[in-house]
């Protein structure tokens, strides 16, 4: 599997890079502008991200806004179905239910992790939206 980890705390960058790179090849970023960038870069060498971590609060660009237009690209490329697109995990110490609601309804996150980013609740949210069953 193929693993993007978009943050720009180093501390949370280190803490997902040790939970998730035995189940895949990681690439870090640090803001929105380098995830999408990544995303499209890694579509057109045909080897997409199947998992993304994508910070919403971030410099240069937000995660939502990279969000919005990771889905938009998939939209255009054919790839808008829950089988072919990738799973958007965004990870923020944001738990108000507006944040919630726009990762989700409006940005089309797969899953929500609130930080501090622990263990168990990472493996239960890649357990739910299918990535370690892969």
């Amino acid at each position: 599997m193929r693993i993007l980890i978009a943050d720009d705390d180093s501390n949370n960058r280190t803490v997902l890079l040790g939970m998730l790179r035995s189940y895949g090849d990681c690439d870090i970023v640090v803001n929105g502008k380098e995830a999408f960038e990544a995303f499209v870069m890694a579509h057109d060498e045909k080897k997409p991200y199947e998992l993304i971590c994508l910070d919403i609060m971030m410099p240069v660009m937000d995660g939502n806004e990279a969000l919005t237009k990771m889905r938009g690209y998939e939209e255009e490329m054919g790839l808008d179905m829950p089988q072919k697109e990738a799973k958007i995990v965004m990870t923020t110490a944001l738990d108000h239910p507006d944040d919630i609601v726009k990762a989700y309804h409006k940005g089309g996150c797969t899953a929500y992790l609130i930080k501090p980013i622990n263990k168990k609740a990472v493996m239960e949210t890649l357990s739910d939206i299918n990535v370690l069953n892969r």
